[in-house]
């Protein structure tokens, strides 16, 4: 696809608009009279003469508003946002274009037609489509969000070194040196640093009336402490604590990966027109079969096939490949990947939306927001589990305590009291 030059200086790509678009579909297919764009209701009507109804028509016209749209996504088209209209555009029409449609445009339709006689609209037969949904080639990244969270797994982290610390320092203080209340002191800190963001994370669920593992955890450690078991309980909360800062590091290096993905690929091109000038050109506004030179050193900016040139790529962002692969005329070239000594000119086979880098990015974002299936399973009987392991404990104590005369929380050498032994049944039944 060569890049024309238009009188004003600007190339027909850097022009193209949703008018622009529609009125080239509207060129191409006799049969077509009219789109009407329905902001409002998110719905596109295609008009044709009579009751023709043709599938390719349709296709035709729903093409014409995506690549409408997409290039009117570079500047604000008043069409669109129903805030102007394209006398008051950057890109205006010139006059021929504006004689080859008529505009109708309020604050939620929009319908470009072929110029034609007052009464041949009654004879338009409309068909309703769904608005084509336009993909930008930027992504959610939620920087804030992920600044604000990035260093949470290094908190999580040294609460989870300091819980093993005084767990430890706890045990050699009541086991070696028979030091009880330094032993119960250091075993208290322990607690505390192992369940801080267990207690952080359980709050904030109990507001929203919901248990959940977290819960247990917490409850099991505080059982193990009032039998006396502080290091058992101490160890819990370790593994616990430990196990939530390596999930939160594993999500932060992904977001980072993604981030330095998107933020280096490149935001402009070289692009050669049908002369064979070259010209930098935005990476968003690309189109397919539009010829690119990309030099060595520089990354593909879009999936691409090599037309001139040999050269080597270094996927390794993409795929962890360490060796560069040949590149040579027909092979096909990814978005993001670096040209490593060659120069070579490489057409279009895709927008920059649909390369396959945006998609591997797709692919993370989506897959970071689905939840395994044992993790959906978790979610669904997380709660009834819980509930139920609390009410069969609390059970427990009073089938031992009413059922069977043990005593309810005073131990003796001779027996255990209930609640001691809810509490084991308690514990072991999390383990389970």
């Amino acid at each position: 696809m060569s890049s024309e030059t238009h009188p004003s200086g600007t190339s027909r790509s850097d022009r193209d608009c949703l008018v622009r678009s529609v009125a080239g579909a509207l060129a191409q297919s006799p049969h077509l009279e009219a789109v009407t764009i329905d902001r409002a209701n998110e719905s596109l009507s295609v008009a044709t003469m009579g009751r023709k109804d043709d599938p390719r028509i349709e296709a035709q016209a729903t093409a014409a508003v995506e690549r409408g749209r997409e290039a009117s996504s570079h500047h604000e088209c008043g069409l669109l946002n129903g805030n102007g209209t394209c006398a008051t555009c950057d890109i205006p029409l010139d006059e021929s274009e504006r004689r080859a449609v008529v505009i109708a445009a309020d604050a939620g339709r929009t319908t470009i037609s072929r110029p034609t006689c007052p009464t041949a609209p009654r004879f338009w037969h409309w068909h309703n489509l769904p608005l084509p949904r336009f993909v930008p080639r930027e992504i959610e990244l939620h920087d804030d969000h992920d600044h604000d969270h990035a260093d949470e797994w290094k908190l999580q982290l040294a609460a989870a070194g300091l819980c093993v610390l005084f767990g430890i320092t706890g045990w050699l203080l009541e086991s070696r040196f028979q030091i009880g209340w330094a032993a119960t002191t250091s075993f208290v800190l322990a607690y505390l640093a192992g369940a801080w963001f267990a207690a952080e994370e359980t709050w904030e669920l109990m507001r929203k009336g919901t248990l959940d593992v977290h819960f247990l955890m917490l409850a099991v450690a505080a059982g193990s402490a009032a039998i006396g078991a502080w290091e058992e309980g101490a160890t819990l909360l370790f593994l616990f604590s430990f196990s939530g800062a390596l999930e939160h590091y594993a999500m932060g290096r992904t977001q980072r990966e993604i981030r330095s993905l998107f933020r280096d690929a490149p935001k402009s091109a070289t692009l050669i027109d049908a002369g064979g000038h070259e010209a930098a050109h935005p990476v968003d506004k690309l189109r397919t079969g539009q010829r690119l030179l990309v030099k060595p050193g520089e990354q593909f900016p879009v999936d691409a096939e090599v037309a001139k040139g040999a050269t080597a790529a270094d996927e390794s962002n993409l795929t962890g490949e360490a060796t560069p692969v040949e590149k040579k005329i027909g092979d096909t070239v990814l978005a993001g990947t670096i040209n490593m000594w060659g120069v070579v000119e490489a057409v279009v086979l895709r927008p920059a939306a649909e390369s396959s880098l945006q998609k591997i990015i797709r692919l993370i974002r989506d897959a970071q927001r689905l939840k395994a299936p044992s993790q959906r399973l978790t979610d669904k009987f997380g709660g009834g589990y819980t509930y139920g392991i609390l009410a069969l404990s609390a059970l427990m104590f009073f089938v031992w305590w009413l059922g069977l005369g043990h005593p309810a929380f005073t131990s003796t050498e001779e027996t255990k009291s209930a609640f001691y032994r809810a509490m084991i049944a308690f514990r072991q039944a999390i383990r389970r």
